[in-house]
């Protein structure tokens, strides 16, 4: 996620070329990873079929700055995989607002409602998770220099896909600035709010073009196994119109 001075089958998911993801079930995920001044461009979702903590997640990072790249209210104690949700692309508006924090029940009670993120090799040390929705406008738009998780993936160690984000640059470097530089096999570790930590190693990481994040069920499809996704956008890839072209995925298992 990130801003650009120049100018992240049940549901719909698009992202702009310029940061955007959308979630399965209306909710669309707007990531810049740059250092811009204007918002990046976000896309939109239909409204999700599945609960929160469900492996039905989807969206994606985008870029909206000028030098790189750039969730709806659930009980966590409701959450359960969805293993086999898939999603639509479709492009969306700029955003006119941020997501916002959402209320998580019982979170102590939850199997893992993420309160911090820990990638060493990248330099992120006990990076504060925010449990968020979307916007509005049916976006997922965090606010600058925000590490989100989007509250209707599945929860970290839990069988399905959880969805962590956050912006690349936004009017300079934002928190997941360095996680292209991630190398595979590396440690992660997330911190619940109940003070469990699940450890993950990486697995795979890669550069997507956002028309083919919007369906790629690695991402927002389900899993059978725990696997927690990093996205973010891909400072390296081509921009258009001061936004990135492609996001960048990093993939985690348990440990």
């Amino acid at each position: 996620m990130g801003r650009h001075s120049s100018r992240r089958t049940k549901g719909t998911i698009a992202i702009v070329a310029g940061a955007a993801i959308a979630v399965a079930g209306g909710v669309t995920l707007v990531h810049g990873l740059t250092s811009d001044d204007s918002p990046a461009a976000p896309i939109n979702a239909a409204s999700s079929p599945t609960g929160p903590g469900s492996s039905s997640s989807s969206g994606s990072a985008g870029s909206s700055s000028s030098s790189s790249h750039s969730p709806k209210k659930h009980s966590a104690s409701s959450s359960k995989s969805a293993k086999h949700a898939t999603r639509k692309a479709s492009a969306l508006p700029e955003p006119k607002s941020n997501s916002k924090p959402v209320e998580i029940a019982n979170p102590a009670g939850a199997a893992c409602i993420p309160k911090s993120l820990t990638v060493k090799s990248v330099g992120i040390v006990g990076e504060r998770v925010v449990p968020m929705g979307t916007n509005s406008q049916g976006q997922i738009y965090p606010p600058a220099h925000t590490t989100m998780w989007y509250n209707r993936s599945t929860q970290p160690g839990q069988d399905g896909i959880s969805v962590i984000a956050g912006h690349v640059t936004y009017d300079g470097p934002d928190n997941f600035y360095n996680l292209r530089n991630v190398p595979t096999g590396a440690r992660v570790k997330v911190v619940c709010s109940n003070d469990k930590v699940v450890e993950l190693t990486v697995t795979h990481k890669e550069s997507v073009t956002k028309t083919a994040l919007t369906t790629d069920q690695r991402v927002w499809g389900g899993s059978s196994t725990p696997v927690v996704t990093l996205v973010t956008c891909d400072i390296a890839s081509p921009m258009v119109n001061g936004h990135h072209l492609s996001n960048y995925v990093v993939w985690t298992k348990p440990a």
